[in-house]
Parts: C-alpha cells; structure tokens; sequence
C-alpha cells in the first residue's frame, strides 16, 4: 500500500494567501498535486499548519485525511513526520502543495526506486530534493523524529541513518525533460511566469 503526503504546512507568506488554493488553469494547485498523486496512492494524507484543519478538510470533503502539524517553526520535516504518522501505507510518496506541473511519470519513476529500500529521493541541479520523495514509513518516521530530537530541522540529515536510493537528473529528465516537476509555485510572480513559459493545457 502506497500513501501519497500533500505537504502544506508552510505559511504562504510569500504569496500572501493559501497558495495551496491559487488557481492554475481551471483548478487549484493543491487539486493538480492530488490528482496525479491519487493514480498511484490508495490514500491521500495532507499536512497542514495548526488550526488550518478545519478549512482544508471542508474544501477537500472525506477522501482527503488532513492532519496538523504538532507545532510551528520546524519547517518540512514537521510536515514529513505528521504525513507519515497518519499514513497506513508502507511507502509514503510526497509531494509539497505548490507544484502544480507534477508528473506521473516522475512520481513512478521516484517510487520504482524506492522499493526494497528505505526510499528514494531526485537530485536536481546538485540538489537533494526531500519534500518529492518516497518513504518507507517506519525507517524513516523513526528517522526524522530521532533528528528533530537533535534539534535538527533538515530532512536530509536524517538520509545517514537510512539506506535511500538518489534518482538522478539525467534519469528524471528521461521523462520530464524540462524537469516542470519541481517548479515551485511560492509567489504570484512565479505563478504568472510559469503559466506564460508552460502553459496550461498539459494539465487543465
């Protein structure tokens, strides 16, 4: 059983508003991120920040869980450990909430990877990105807890108690060649520049 994690636990303060709900095309980003998650997952957890349950579960109805974060300012790796403590899949597949050219074909890729392992987690540009990655739910819950404990507050400083495969750029580029997967949408700026560079018909 394969859970999909929607992380939204930030506070959107770039964007001045939920950029969670900021339309792209004729859905919200959030809406995007959910359906591609949902042709692979046979559930769908989201983390939000806390007091923010309430409105999400009310706009996303009852085939969404949404679960709170315990506290405040320890940014994705709160939002990791709350996904995967609501989670009854074995595998737990992430994506953040405001990246609405996710692909399919990327999330399979990253989760073939994963299997047999304690996950698998892209490198794009040189840079390991957590927040699009797949979790073995035990491992790596214990994981990143053990490190918040520390004090630490990055998921990738947790990847030395775990055994993770790195899906490479080159083999991420095989099927999203532009790399469109990892476009963060975090201002109305980037939100405006990436409709007029991709447009919207690959995902409306």
């Amino acid at each position: 059983m394969i859970t999909g994690a929607v992380l939204a636990g930030g506070t959107s303060s770039r964007f001045g508003k939920e950029k969670a709900l900021a339309d792209f095309g004729s859905r919200t980003m959030i809406s995007h991120v959910i359906a591609v998650l949902q042709q692979l997952a046979d559930e769908i957890v989201m983390s939000v920040a806390p007091g923010r349950k309430p409105y999400y579960a009310h706009l996303l109805g009852n085939d969404i869980l949404v679960v709170e974060d315990e506290r405040t300012g320890e940014g994705p790796i709160r939002g990791l450990v709350t996904a995967l403590e609501a989670s009854h899949g074995e595998y737990v597949l992430a994506s953040p909430c405001d990246t609405p050219l996710l692909r399919r074909e990327v999330c399979e890729k990253i989760a073939a990877m994963g299997v047999g392992k304690d996950g698998a987690v892209p490198r794009v540009r040189g840079y390991l990105e957590p927040l699009h990655a797949i979790y073995k739910r035990g491992p790596c819950l214990k994981a990143f807890q053990q490190v918040i404990k520390e004090g630490v507050l990055r998921p990738k400083e947790a990847f030395g108690l775990l055994d993770l495969a790195i899906v490479e750029e080159e083999e991420l580029r095989t099927v999203d060649p532009e790399l469109v997967s990892f476009v963060n949408i975090n201002s109305e700026e980037v939100l405006a520049s990436s409709v007029k560079k991709y447009g919207l018909e690959w995902w409306d």
